[in-house]
């Protein structure tokens, strides 16, 4: 089975000052996460403002992550959208460019049933040899795909990992229980790292890999060490960035912080809006705690 690896990053869109991709800044973006040891890159998902990219954006998008970091890391097109018709032209596409896998989201807006659910994976499935990365947000999706579903898309349909972003620890304690010795299953909630790993989980599908992508891989080593003191002592130096990053609706936070200490990404395109002051100043406050606590990495 291929492996995606522990650190993946759930990479943000960079957009010029009039809303146009920004395929110079995500060339550079691609190699700074693969240098801050992200094993893999997640392209198109919720940080990547999917539902505002078009085919043409898509097409570009994973072509030039590829070209950027060639093999030294995974590139994981998130090609789910609420159509099934629709998710198996994206994945297609992506098939044809190149990527390492595919990830495709719970149908949001339209609320299907753990069958429906169950069709939509098994017709995408159908139309690629593509490691498939299911992935489960229900929090914007507005359905959960339950535990009894995705031990059938693991069974079934033979899928490669789960990316839970589910929010609820209990939820992932049974899935684990069930399905880690199947598949890899990623937490899709960087303050979560921790207690996902030492249950049994993979690693991360990180946002804060953008800012801290050394302190994170670092932060998984140790709880693969069973330094679990050690991982703690890093995460609760983290955890006030992680919580800033999601104050508001994302990416905005994450954009606003990369463009603030590395180089402009732009903002994110309407309907999220810009950041307020007070988060800004927050953000910034604490970045340069962490950086003079986490030198050289930072």
């Amino acid at each position: 089975m291929s492996d995606f690896g522990k650190l993946l990053t759930a990479v943000i869109t960079p957009f010029d000052s009039n809303g146009v991709l920004n395929t110079d800044t995500l060339w550079r973006l691609c190699k700074k996460l693969v240098h801050e040891k992200s094993d893999g890159l997640v392209l198109s998902g919720t940080t990547g403002e999917s539902p505002n990219l078009t085919k043409e954006d898509r097409k570009i998008i994973y072509s030039t992550a590829k070209d950027s970091v060639g093999d030294k890391a995974k590139i994981i097109a998130g090609t789910g959208t609420y159509s099934t018709r629709e998710s198996i032209e994206y994945t297609k596409m992506a098939n044809d460019l190149g990527v390492d896998g595919i990830m495709i989201v719970t149908p949001y807006y339209s609320k299907p049933s753990q069958i429906g659910i169950l069709q939509h994976f098994e017709q995408i499935s159908k139309n690629t040899d593509l490691p498939i990365m299911a992935y489960n947000i229900p929090g914007r999706t507005a359905t959960l795909i339950e535990i009894d579903t995705l031990e059938k898309l693991v069974d079934d349909i033979g899928i490669h990992s789960i990316k839970d972003a589910v929010g609820d620890l209990n939820f992932s304690k049974n899935e684990l229980e069930v399905l880690k010795d199947k598949v890899d299953i990623y937490s899709g909630n960087d303050g979560e790292t921790i207690e996902f790993m030492k249950m049994g989980g993979k690693g991360v599908v990180s946002v804060a890999s953008h800012i801290v992508g050394n302190e994170i891989y670092d932060l998984i080593n140790h709880v693969l060490n069973d330094e679990i003191e050690s991982a703690e002592h890093l995460q609760n130096q983290l955890l006030p960035l992680f919580d800033l990053l999601f104050e508001e609706p994302s990416p905005g936070p994450v954009k606003y912080l990369l463009t603030q200490t590395w180089e402009d990404v732009g903002a994110p395109l309407m309907p999220i809006t810009d950041i307020s002051d007070d988060l800004a100043n927050k953000l910034l406050d604490i970045f340069q705690k962490i950086k003079m606590k986490m030198q050289p990495h930072v």
